[in-house]
């Protein structure tokens, strides 16, 4: 399902990226986005004092990944 919304995110031409913000003890999830080509960019600790490790997947990078499917 994942998957598939990213692919209507990135049909958008004005879409460059995406940012997600697992928190930082989720490391399932870390592993989960890492594999669909989101790379870590930082942690981040938000208003209600959640611990997140900020994750990024550009559009080029999801293109070079994706691409051929």
């Amino acid at each position: 399902m994942m998957k598939t919304a990213l692919v209507l995110c990135f049909a958008d031409p004005a879409v460059m990226g995406g940012r997600i913000d697992p928190l930082a003890s989720n490391h399932r999830a870390h592993v989960f986005y890492q594999s669909l080509g989101f790379k870590p960019v930082g942690r981040r600790i938000f208003t209600d004092e959640s611990d997140c490790l900020v994750h990024h997947l550009s559009r080029r990078h999801w293109h070079a990944l994706f691409a051929s499917e």
